[in-house]
Order: structure tokens, then sequence, then C-alpha cells
């Protein structure tokens, strides 16, 4: 189960300390509307009255007024989903704090600026920020448990275990000073969900029910990710009913994106209890609400880029008037300046002209190349899809449920990975062993004679940071299962991924009686097979753009476990 740990967002309110003069009164007075606004989502009021009240600090050098301005300019593209603006202005905050000499203002700006960092998922540079914060404000007040609350989920995130656990208890150690139980809530909520990741499930389970004690205690409605986590750490202790109830209740008040990985763990919560027309129903839901999701993000991003586009065109407009207002008060004050501006635009269009001809050729010989890749990627699909499909079709005909519902199961994950990274070049080692994994387990139940398979991964190798050719390894797998172990009894496929200095080397060893690699069948049985021409087009085509980028060798191997085929493939990262 993916993880979530609540961030609390530090969008600092700054008291004004009152002085006995009107401008002080004033400056108050309108920070507190820029405030209001700012709750109020009225984001274009809030910006001008912060302009103002930073255009009089500057007025007057108030280095103070300047920061709290820019500070709350920052919160606001935040607000909006800019983060860019929003560190921007955070940092022209800090400029302003350190010059005044203020720590506490640098503290909740530190706090700011790393929970940005937070959102961005650039953990380290959160981790320093955080720290920074706490440095600055030593006093155990409201903020400082804020931004120890943030700091201890990303210690747990960057599986710094020993400071997540410390930074843990010293937050619910302030939040019980500070008498703050709200706190101290979302603090327990982010502590199950580290023990969720480190599978101890009695102390998750503790801290989720501590965190909806004090919920209920607080006339507060209970929290989707407490009782998803409460759940989940239920089932894995095989407390299925009260699991799924949690499940269920949490599902009341879930929005989509935690709906969708309530259904997801209801459907494992009911595999596992054999209630296969539930889990199936959970599975639909999961399958309905992801794509939903996706589409939601699709449109999203598609009014995203109309919105700059019509930016874009918009400045574009205004920059040629400039420029062609410049161009005409030129022309009036010098004709020679003219002619010879003439000149120099014809030689700057000609050199455009070039350029643009010269780059649509590139582009268009990087297109053809990316849609012949793609069309190779398309001719290895369908042939495995049609043998699935096939022995989809053996298990329906012989009744046999329990089997049609595991392989059902098994071949919806593999065809959604492979659909899923169909329009990619690359994918993640993680995901490429999880659709081999998918794929040799459909094989397995429906070969015969039976064979046995097993994936060895280095334990040091990052899968999920390292990314190979989609779809490069199954048709190596396929070979070794449909040719290699045909009519073999005690079938055995061994595939080991090693990672050294010079790159990934992957091994696929099979038990068969080998390939004939010498004379006039050098090749037959391997062209026949697997389509040797198509990978060694697609192997080519990576190399193009990287030299050396996919090696493959195939011969066997002097092993007497795996005296067969050995595919032999080095992937330079």
């Amino acid at each position: 189960m993916r993880t979530f740990f609540i961030a609390v967002i530090l969008f600092c309110n700054f008291d004004i300390q009152a002085q006995p003069n009107k401008a002080h009164l004033s400056e108050l007075h309108h920070f507190t509307i820029a405030d209001s606004l700012i709750q109020l989502k009225k984001f274009d009021q809030a910006s001008a009255t912060l302009r103002n009240i930073l255009n009089k600090g500057k007025a007057a050098h108030d280095k103070v007024t300047m920061a709290k301005a820019y500070s709350l300019i920052g919160n606001i593209f935040l607000m909006q989903r800019n983060p860019d603006k929003a560190l921007q202005n955070y940092f022209l905050s800090l400029d302003e704090y350190q010059a005044a000499n203020d720590p506490a203002g640098l503290a909740k700006v530190y706090t700011n600026v790393g929970t940005v960092y937070s959102i961005l998922k650039e953990l380290p540079k959160a981790r320093e920020y955080y720290l920074k914060a706490l440095s600055s404000n030593k006093t155990e007040n409201l903020d400082r448990l804020k931004t120890t609350v943030n700091l201890a989920g990303v210690y747990a995130e960057l599986k710094e275990k020993k400071l997540a656990v410390n930074t843990f208890n010293k937050g619910i150690s302030l939040a019980r000073k500070l008498n703050n139980l709200p706190l101290e809530a979302v603090l327990r909520t982010n502590l199950s969900n580290y023990f969720i990741e480190e599978k101890d499930w009695n102390s998750a389970i503790l801290n989720a029910r501590n965190s909806l004690a004090i919920r209920s205690g607080l006339k507060q409605p209970a929290s989707v990710i407490t009782l998803n986590n409460l759940g989940y750490a239920l089932v894995q202790t095989k407390q299925y009913k009260e699991g799924i109830n949690c499940y269920d209740t949490a599902l009341k008040s879930a929005n989509p994106q935690e709906r969708k990985q309530l259904y997801f763990n209801l459907y494992h919560a009911h595999k596992s209890l054999a209630n296969l027309p539930k889990a199936l129903k959970y599975l639909e839901q999961y399958d309905t609400v992801k794509d939903s999701l996706s589409k939601l993000n699709y449109e999203q991003k598609v009014a995203e880029i109309t919105a700059n586009y019509e930016s874009l065109k918009k400045q574009g407009r205004i920059n040629n008037l400039e420029h062609e207002n410049i161009r005409q008060k030129k022309q009036l004050r010098q004709q020679l300046f003219l002619i010879i501006a003439g000149v120099l635009i014809i030689l700057l269009v000609s050199v455009l002209i070039y350029l643009r001809v010269k780059n649509y050729s590139i582009k268009e010989a990087l297109e053809k190349s990316q849609i012949k890749r793609q069309l190779l990627l398309l001719q290895l699909n369908p042939h495995f899809i049609f043998n699935a499909l096939q022995s989809v079709q053996r298990f329906i005909y012989l009744k046999d449920q329990e089997q049609s519902m595991e392989y059902l199961n098994s071949f919806s994950k593999l065809i959604r990975l492979t659909l899923e990274n169909s329009d990619k070049d690359l994918i993640a080692l993680d995901e490429e062993i999880e659709i081999l994994d998918n794929y040799l387990h459909l094989q397995q139940l429906n070969h015969h004679p039976g064979f046995t398979y097993e994936i060895n991964v280095n334990p040091n190798i990052e899968t999920e940071n390292i990314e190979i050719p989609v779809m490069l390894l199954q048709p190596f797998v396929e070979n070794a299962v449909v040719h290699g172990l045909k009519d073999h009894q005690n079938g055995k496929i061994r595939i080991v991924i090693k990672q050294k200095s010079d790159g990934i080397h992957i091994f696929i060893m099979d038990n068969g009686p080998g390939a004939d690699f010498t004379g006039e069948h050098a090749n037959n049985k391997m062209h026949r097979s697997m389509a040797t021409d198509i990978l060694n087009q697609r192997i080519l085509e990576f190399n193009r753009e990287k030299t050396n980028y996919v090696t493959l060798r195939v011969g066997t191997q002097q092993d007497i476990d795996y005296p067969g085929t050995a595919v032999h493939l080095h992937i330079a990262i």
C-alpha cells in the first residue's frame, strides 16, 4: 500500500506590533484585510493590497513590512499551485528578514520554503529548510510544533528511521505540552504511516486508534487517511472484519484519490477472504475511479496549456507593438538607419529561414525514427495477447472459476502495465520486473509440463530509479518458455539482474536443450521464435541515439542447473 504523510502547511499569520502612531495602525489594518482576502481566495484583490503595502514599505525602507508582504504574496502563489513564483517571493522575504535580523520571521518563512520543497518532493531541500526553521525558532510554540510535524514526515519519506521516530516523539511531547490535540492526532496518523512502512502492524494499529480517539474527543470527523491506515494494518493481522469496516467508513467522506486507494485495499481484503465476487466488484470500482482521475488530470493539463498559450499570445502581441513603435521612431530620426536596418532585417530573416528549414529537417527525421520505434513495439504486443486470450478461453471452457479468476487478474495487470507504457521508450526497471513476473505466472498456470522460475535482483539496485527500454526482455523470456522448455520435464527459468560500473547486466537462462549456434542452423530457431529481426532493429534504434546503449549476446552457459540457452543483455546507464 502506498502511504501518505499529512503535511501541515504553515501559512504564517504575521502579528504586527501595534505602535502608538497612525502609520503602524494603518499597516496592521491593511495586512488584516489582505489576510482575510486570502482566506476567501480572492487572490487578485489580496495581491493588489499587498503590492500597495510593499511599495509603501520600499518608500519607507521598512524591511520587516517588505518581508511580510513578500511572504504573503508567496502564500498566494502556493495556493494557486505556482511553486516557482512562491519560492521567488519567499526568498525575497528571507533577504529582508535577514537584513532586519528578525529570527522569528526567518523561522516562519523557512518553514514555508520547506513546505514548497516537500510538495515538489525535493525532500533533502525540505529537510534543510525545516532544520533552519527549528534553529531560528527555539521557543516551544505552535510554529515550532508545525515545523516538527512536517520534518518528521520528511524524515520518514527519506527512510531516515531513527531521526523520524525521534522527531515524531518530540512532536507528540510538544503537542501535549501545548495541549494541541489536533496536531497530536496528525502526528499519530503520520506515525501509523511510518509503522506501516516498517510492517510493524501492532504499532500502526495503536497509533491510528489513538488518532481517531483524539478526533472523536474533539468531535471532529474521522480522518480518511487514518481509517485507511487502521484498516490496512488490521487486514495484515488477519482482522478482516474490522479492517473492512474501517475502509467502508472511510469511503463515506473520501475524495476520488482516496477512494481509489480504498477500493484497491478492499479488493485485496476480499481476495484474501476468497470472496471473489466482491473482490472483482471493488477491482472494477478501482479501475473506474482510476480512469476518471486520469481523464480529469488530462483535462486540467489541457486547460493549463491553453491558458499559457493564450497568455503567451497576448504578451507576444504587446512585444510586437512595442518593437514596431521603436522601429518607427528610429525611422523618423534617421533615413540612413532605415536602409541599414532593412539590410540587417533581410539578412536576419534569411538566417532564420535557413535555421528553421534545417531544424525542421532534423525534427522530421527524429519523428520518423520515433514512429518506427513505436510501430516495432506494436508488432511485439499482438502475438502475446493472442496467445493469452486463447489461454483464458481454455480456462473458461473447463469451467475452472478459481483458475480463471487468478489468470484474469494477472492478465489484466499485465495488459494494464503494457498499455500504460506502450507510448514510452523507457520503463522503470521495477515495472518491467513486474511485467515479467505476471507473464511468467500466466505461462506457469497454462504450461504443460509445468516449470518453475525465479527472478533474482541484486538488493543494491534501486529498481524504481533505473529505466530500461520498454518490452525488451519479454520476447527473450517468451522464447525460453515456448521453445527452451518445450516438452521438458522439470523445466526451470532463471532471470538474474546485476548492476556493475558499466551499467545493468540481465541474464535469462533455462535448462532446456539449448539452441544450435553453429553452422547453417546458427540463428534459425531464434529467428522464428523471437522475431530477431524486429528486436535487432529496436536495439539498433536505441544505439543510434546513444552509442552502445544496448548490447545483446546469445549462447549457452556452463551451468549444470541451466545448461540451455543463455541470453545476456547489457544496458548502459
